[in-house]
């Protein structure tokens, strides 16, 4: 009777555990899939034979092998074997492609390690791209909700592309920018902030598809592509932005002419130019729909979160890798803020990131770049002050609200964690906006400068207490790394940055301004401005100050170190007073270079109009 009952009791519970069994079978299962553990047939393709074979065979046992490939990718890595540790991580992440840091190691060891084997620049620059793509296409969409890839990705744009320590970092630069300047074209240069962020509003609300598309021009407009050949896809989009970029170049003009570049369609592009209805539907619906697209297929970024990125920093350059390097950190720390506890993140650390993040946009987040000889220049730009001072605005906020800002084990932070390079940026601020035509942000930082000098007792400064202008004068020279001590070498160069960074780039205005600047550092040197002062030391006294723009400009024109282009941009830009003074001094050298450079002297360096004519410099 008692082994019946027992029997019948163990019977029970066996079918009770076997039910039990059953029903949390299908709850594990959506467990593993909601955890993305589960490995598709999708996710073995591309594998090498022996590793497909594996992760069928090995079922539940696939974590042993991945252990085992982990052990020996680790002890390739320290024995500098960077390529097979590589093979190895391939396999890893075809084994287990929910493992984020097998992700991480291979995208580093891509970048870093193996782009630095090779000397060729294009081959380094396609071992970092084979990287970047790692995550952005492979790891990051594979593992959505981990924080610590787009980081990873981030640090990439930041670091390698976007820092000076590699010494090929210039070339990295000049490939970014074109591969984005040919896809969105230049979406920020000549505009406000405001024009800027509308401009990329477009491609952000562009439709998904044509295929429904209710406007006739734009039916016709597609119907116009098929007919030249051409297929509304990336291929198409790219050789349209370069043929914006070629029109727009003034080094294609100086060494060409009007010419298309290489691979247009010019039957296309002929029927665009003598229709206005085709050109228009083709620029203003077809193109920021495939710019969409391509950003969202391709790339694997959301337009939209571009665009938020954009309203929250300022007017963001997609060919600036400092964009890229926001857009993808800011991505990971939104889903690190969901994943962990409050007082495991330090906030602070994050608020800081973003404002030297913005300091550094303000000191070179504005793109010049040619096509014809990848030339780029990264410029101080302004418009991205407005930025700091509302982020700077919103982390005050955030210290002194109820919840406060965590600086992880140090506690809760404090408005002075924040005020330490605020100072410095206001006197970098007020430099920048002065030269590139800001006069009245250039004044608003200016009057909290001296608001901050005032309430440590420092106002009475001269820095401070003389006025805008003085405050240039002295601190030009720290900020734009001149040396003011040597007041001929101080002249000469600003001198050359208001050619490099004025003529050159089509600035008049900035130009003239840092002339206007170079003029107050020898005025007050020399009181020039105040008639019958005498020098204390008057084999001190430099030349008037229209000779020394003469000298200057002279020798930055003879200098061959200075691109032969660029050289011709600052006489296209050049005052004519000026290149009165100077032609017969440089006309025989620059019509000789210009030939033996292959280009038309008269088209690089035409003689001014009135060569017989002298006039004062405007800067005087």
């Amino acid at each position: 009777m008692s082994d019946r009952l027992t029997d019948g009791t163990a019977a029970a519970l066996f079918l009770l555990a076997l039910l039990g069994a059953t029903g949390l079978s299908r709850s594990i299962a959506t467990q593993r899939d909601d955890l993305r553990l589960v490995v598709s047939a999708e996710g073995a393709s591309g594998m090498p034979p022996h590793v497909a074979l594996a992760t069928a065979a090995l079922g539940t046992f696939r974590g042993l092998a991945v252990d085992a490939l982990w052990v020996r990718a680790d002890a390739l890595q320290d024995q500098g074997q960077y390529f097979e540790a590589q093979t190895l991580s391939q396999w890893i992440t075809s084994l287990q492609p929910r493992f984020p840091r097998v992700w991480a190691f291979q995208a580093w060891n891509l970048a870093y390690n193996i782009s630095a084997s090779t000397t060729v620049p294009s081959e380094r620059w396609a071992w970092i791209n084979r990287g970047i793509d790692l995550l952005r296409v492979q790891g990051i969409p594979l593992n959505p909700d981990d924080a610590n890839l787009p980081l990873e990705l981030a640090w990439i744009f930041f670091h390698k592309v976007g820092g000076k320590t590699d010494r090929e970092h210039w070339y990295y630069k000049v490939r970014l920018a074109r591969e984005f300047r040919e896809l969105l074209g230049d979406t920020t240069g000549g505009r406000t902030a405001a024009e800027a962020i509308e401009r990329f509003r477009v491609i952000a609300t562009a439709p998904d598809s044509l295929e429904n598309a209710a406007d006739r021009d734009v039916q016709s407009a597609l119907a116009a592509l098929a007919e030249h050949g051409a297929t509304p896809d990336e291929d198409f989009l790219r050789m349209l932005g370069r043929v914006v970029l070629y029109n727009g170049s003034t080094d294609v003009r100086i060494r060409e002419g009007r010419v298309l570049p290489a691979g247009t369609n010019r039957d296309l592009v002929a029927a665009m130019t003598a229709d206005h209805r085709l050109s228009k539907a083709i620029f203003e619906v077809i193109v920021p729909h495939l710019q969409r697209r391509v950003l969202i297929d391709r790339y694997h970024m959301d337009p939209n979160f571009m665009l938020e990125q954009m309203e929250r920093f300022g007017p963001l350059d997609w060919g600036h890798p400092q964009a890229h390097g926001i857009y993808w950190s800011e991505r990971g720390i939104a889903l690190g803020s969901r994943a962990l506890r409050r007082e495991k993140l330090n906030e602070l650390m994050i608020i800081r990131t973003r404002l030297n993040t913005l300091r550094q946009l303000m000191q070179g987040g504005r793109i010049e770049f040619d096509p014809l000889a990848d030339r780029i220049d990264l410029l101080p730009d302004p418009r991205f002050i407005d930025g700091y001072e509302r982020g700077m605005q919103n982390a005050v906020a955030q210290v002194q609200s109820e919840e406060g800002v965590s600086a992880a084990e140090f506690g809760r932070a404090t408005v002075a964690d924040l005020l330490g390079g605020y100072e410095t940026f206001l006197q970098e601020a007020t430099v920048f906006a002065y030269l590139y035509g800001d006069e009245t942000t250039a004044a608003g930082c200016f009057a909290k400068l001296r608001q901050i000098a005032e309430g440590e007792g420092r106002g009475d400064e001269p820095l401070y207490s003389e006025g805008l202008e003085a405050f240039l004068a002295l601190r030009l020279g720290e900020v734009m790394e001149l040396d003011i001590s040597n007041t001929r070498q101080f002249l000469d160069a600003m001198i050359q940055r208001a050619m490099l960074d004025g003529l050159a780039k089509g600035r008049l205005d900035t130009f003239n301004r840092f002339l206007k600047l170079a003029w107050s550092v020898y005025d007050r040197r020399y009181a020039a401005g105040a008639p019958g002062t005498k020098h204390v030391n008057k084999e001190a006294q430099l030349p008037p100050f229209p000779e020394i723009l003469d000298a200057s400009f002279e020798s930055a024109m003879k200098q061959e170190g200075n691109p032969l282009l660029v050289r011709a941009r600052i006489w296209a830009w050049a005052p004519d007073s000026i290149k009165t003074r100077v032609w017969p001094r440089l006309a025989e050298t620059l019509m000789s270079q210009a030939e033996a450079a292959g280009l038309d002297p008269n088209r690089a360096f035409p003689p001014p109009a009135s060569a017989d004519e002298t006039t004062e410099p405007e800067a005087t």
